[in-house]
Order: C-alpha cells, then sequence, then structure tokens
C-alpha cells in the first residue's frame, strides 16, 4: 500500500505474502519504507528529475540514439519514475516490438524526454 500524505512518515508498506497469491502462509511480514534523498554511496532506485538537468539528458538520449544495439527499458534506463505496472507493461512491449522488428531495436521504445 502506498502513501502520499505528508502527515504519514513512511511512503509504502509491503507485505510479502501478497507477491504470491498462489502459496500458503501462516504467517507474514511486513514492512515499511521511509524515503530520503540519496547519499553518496547510495544505490538511487527511483530518478529525481531537477530543471538542469534536462539539457544533459537530452545529451545521454542523443548519444543513446546514436548507439547501434542497445535498447533502454525501465526506471534507471529512461530515467523516469515508473510503478511496476507501467514497468512491466512497457518490458512487454519492447519484447514485442523486438519479435515484430527482427531484432532491428530503437535506443528507446518509450522516450525519456
Amino acid at each position: 500500500m502506498n502513501y502520499g500524505d505528508r502527515d504519514v512518515p513512511f511512503t509504502r508498506i509491503t507485505e510479502h505474502k501478497h507477491f504470491s497469491p498462489w502459496e500458503s502462509h501462516q504467517g507474514s511480514v511486513c514492512y515499511r519504507e521511509f524515503s530520503r534523498q540519496a547519499e553518496p554511496g547510495d544505490t538511487p532506485y527511483y530518478p529525481i528529475r531537477l530543471v538542469e538537468e534536462k539539457s544533459l539528458l537530452e545529451q545521454y538520449v542523443d548519444l543513446a540514439n546514436a548507439t547501434p544495439g542497445v535498447t533502454f527499458v525501465g526506471r534507471l534506463g529512461t530515467y523516469r519514475y515508473l510503478d511496476m505496472d507501467v514497468t512491466i507493461r512497457e518490458a512487454l512491449e519492447t519484447v514485442a516490438a523486438f519479435d515484430r522488428d527482427g531484432g532491428a531495436m530503437p535506443a528507446f521504445v518509450k522516450s525519456p524526454i
């Protein structure tokens, strides 16, 4: 469950038994996720787009489009925050495009800009 309210100190509660509803569990594990700014040494899982970085992003997109044989997908590959259902749908669309187009793929199936 996601929480976007300012008065809730965490952003998400996850209960793992719901990841595999075909299994039966006597107990469960729940955990809360707390947001904070990424610090040096952290792995940033969610991109935070800043206005001053738009020109840098455009340079990366131009470089990616000029690099044959590589397709960028997902949150980090397209530098976009995506819900997981959208991430999975875009991955499936990318595979379908690969099959349909005989392996000739663009750098991005969905533009990050």
